[in-house]
C-alpha cells in the first residue's frame, strides 16, 4: 500500500472543453486598426440607428446585427458602413464582432452574420490571414457544434489557405469533427473508437505541428491498453513539436501508465526510469509547473533517487507552499526516516489548515512510532466515513495494539476492490493462512504487503526471528513509497 499516491485519471469527454478554448482568435487578429480590445472592453450604451433598406447592399444584414448584438460597437461599425458603403473595414469589424459573440454565446445566428460579413470582405481582400483566421474560427465552431453538414468541409478550405505560422496557433479541422463525433457516440451511446482514431490521424495530417491531437490519439491507445502505440504516437508529436510541454507530460503519464497497468508499477523499473527522462524534459520547457516537479519527485522516489527526489519536491513546494505540498514532503521524509524534519513540516501544514484526519498525518506518526498520536489522528480519520479500504483496517488495528486502545470498530464498513485485497481481508480476519495469502502474492507489492502483514502476526505470536526475517524481505522488494517499507524497518529496530 503506498503512503503517497498521485492518480491522474484522463478523460476524452473533458477535452472538448479544450477544443472550444482551442479555436478562440489569436490576440494579433486585427485589421485597419480595429481592435479586439476595444471590443471587448467597450460598455457604452446601446445607439439605435435607422438603416434604409437601399443606403448599403447589406442593409438587411446590417439591420440584423443591430437587433441581435447589444455591443455599442456594433452601432458604430453599422454607421461607418453607411457613411463609406466601399469600405470593407467596419464589416470585418461586425464579423469579429459576431464571431466572438457567437462562440461565447453559443449563438448560430451571430455566426451566420459573421459568416456573412467575413466573406464580404475576403472578395476585397482574398487571402488576408487576419479575415481567414476569424472565418475559420466560425466553421470550426459549427463543426464542434454540428451547427451545419458542410462545416467540416469549409473548415478545412480555410485552413490550408491560412500560413503554417498562423495554423500553428490554430486546432485544425478534424479536432472539431472529432469533439463532434464523441459528443453524439457518447449522447447515442454507441461508442466507435475507430471512427475516432481514423480522425485523430487525420487531424494530425493536416497540422503536424499541433499537440493535442497526437495527445488525444494517444489517450484513446491508452485507455485501450495500447500503451507502445500511445507512446509511439506522442514521440512521433514530440519530433515535430519539440517546444510542447505536454507532450513530454503526455509521454512521461503514459509510461506511468504503463508501469501500473498490472497493478504494482514495481515490476517495471524501466517505464518508471523513462517517465523521469520525459517529465525532465518538459520541466525547461515550464519550469513554474508544479504538478511535473511533483511527478518528476515521485518518479525519483520509485528509483531509490531520494536526494533528487527531495530536491525536487522542495521545488514543487517553493513554487507553491501549500498545507498539501507540505504534508506531501513531510510523507516522504517521513518514509526516509528523517521524522524530526517530517514532524516540523507536518506541524507547518498544520497551521495551514492541514486536518488531522487526513491520512498522512497519522501515518507520518505510525512510521515515527508515536502511536499516541497516530491513534489520534487515526480517531480524526475514520470520523464521517461511511466506508474503509483493508489497509484501513489493519491500520487501525495496529495502531490499537501498539497504543494498547481498544480498536476502532470499522470492520463491516470495509469494502474492497480487488482480488488480493479480498484475499488479504479473509487473512486478517483469520479465515485463512499466511500460507493461503503467499500463493496469490506475485508481484513485488503483494509480495511486501504479504511479508509485513505476516511478519507483523508472527511477532505477536513470539516469533520473533521469523518476523523479522519477514520485515528484512518485506524491505527487500524495494517498494520504495509503500508504508509498509519504513515500518518494517521499525520493528525491527524496536524488537
Amino acid at each position: 500500500m503506498k503512503n503517497v499516491t498521485i492518480k491522474k485519471i484522463a478523460s476524452l469527454f473533458a477535452f472538448v472543453s479544450v477544443l472550444l478554448s482551442g479555436c478562440t482568435v489569436p490576440n494579433n487578429m486585427k485589421m485597419a486598426g480595429t481592435q479586439q480590445t476595444e471590443m471587448r472592453n467597450t460598455h457604452d450604451k446601446k445607439v439605435a440607428i435607422a438603416v434604409p433598406s437601399n443606403a448599403h447592399k447589406m442593409s438587411s444584414q446590417l439591420m440584423l446585427s443591430q437587433n441581435i448584438n447589444s455591443n455599442p460597437l456594433a452601432a458604430t461599425f453599422i454607421k461607418k458602413a453607411l457613411a463609406d458603403p466601399q469600405n470593407t473595414e467596419p464589416l470585418y469589424g461586425l464579423g469579429y464582432l459576431h464571431m466572438e459573440s457567437g462562440i461565447a454565446n453559443k449563438d448560430a445566428s451571430e455566426l451566420e452574420l459573421a459568416e456573412i460579413y467575413l466573406k464580404e470582405v475576403l472578395t476585397q481582400f482574398p487571402g488576408n490571414q487576419a479575415v481567414l483566421q476569424a472565418l475559420y474560427n466560425v466553421y470550426y465552431d459549427n463543426t464542434l457544434r454540428s451547427r451545419t453538414s458542410n462545416a467540416f468541409e469549409k473548415a478545412k478550405v480555410i485552413f490550408v489557405q491560412i500560413p503554417e505560422s498562423g495554423r500553428d496557433k490554430l486546432n485544425p479541422p478534424s479536432l472539431a469533427k472529432y469533439a463532434a463525433a464523441l459528443l453524439q457516440q457518447e449522447k447515442d451511446r454507441q461508442p466507435d473508437r475507430q471512427a475516432l482514431r481514423e480522425i485523430l490521424l487525420a487531424a494530425i495530417q493536416e497540422s503536424p505541428q499541433t499537440d493535442n491531437a497526437y495527445i488525444q490519439l494517444a489517450s484513446l491507445y491508452s485507455e485501450d491498453r495500447y500503451f507502445s502505440l500511445a507512446i509511439a504516437t506522442l514521440k512521433i508529436g514530440a519530433e515535430n513539436n519539440q517546444s510542447s510541454t505536454d507532450l513530454y507530460k503526455a509521454i512521461a503519464d503514459t509510461y506511468v501508465k504503463r508501469s501500473e497497468a498490472n497493478g504494482c508499477n514495481y515490476e517495471n523499473p524501466t517505464d518508471i526510469q523513462n517517465s523521469g527522462k520525459y517529465y525532465q524534459l518538459a520541466i525547461p520547457l515550464k519550469p513554474e509547473d508544479q504538478a511535473l516537479h511533483t511527478a518528476l519527485s515521485q518518479a525519483f522516489f520509485d528509483q531509490d533517487r531520494n536526494q533528487l527526489g527531495l530536491h525536487e519536491a522542495q521545488l514543487a513546494l517553493d513554487i507553491k507552499s501549500s498545507k498539501e505540498n507540505i504534508s506531501l514532503k513531510a510523507q516522504h521524509l517521513s518514509a526516509l526516516g528523517y521524522h524530526t524534519q517530517a514532524i516540523a513540516l507536518l506541524q507547518n501544514a498544520i497551521g495551514q489548515g492541514y486536518s488531522l484526519s487526513e491520512a498522512g498525518y497519522h501515518e507520518i506518526f505510525m512510521n515515527q512510532g508515536d502511536w499516541k498520536k497516530a491513534a489520534e489522528g487515526f480517531n480524526a480519520y475514520i470520523k464521517n466515513r461511511t466506508t474503509f479500504s483493508v489497509y484501513d483496517l489493519i491500520k487501525s488495528d495496529i495502531i490499537a495494539r501498539q497504543a494498547q486502545l481498544q480498536p476502532w470498530l470499522i470492520t463491516r464498513q470495509v469494502v474492497t476492490s480487488n482480488t488480493w485485497e479480498k484475499t488479504l481481508l479473509d487473512y486478517w480476519q483469520t479465515l485463512i493462512s499466511a500460507d493461503d495469502l503467499k500463493k496469490i502474492a506475485l508481484t513485488r507489492c503483494e509480495k511486501t504487503e504479504y511479508f509485513f502483514y505476516t511478519g507483523y502476526q508472527d511477532l505477536q505470536a513470539g516469533k520473533t526471528a521469523q518476523a523479522h526475517s519477514k520485515f528484512k524481505a518485506a524491505i527487500d522488494q524495494n517498494t520504495y513509497r509503500f508504508i509498509e517499507r519504513p515500518l518494517a524497518a521499525y520493528f525491527l529496530q524496536k524488537n
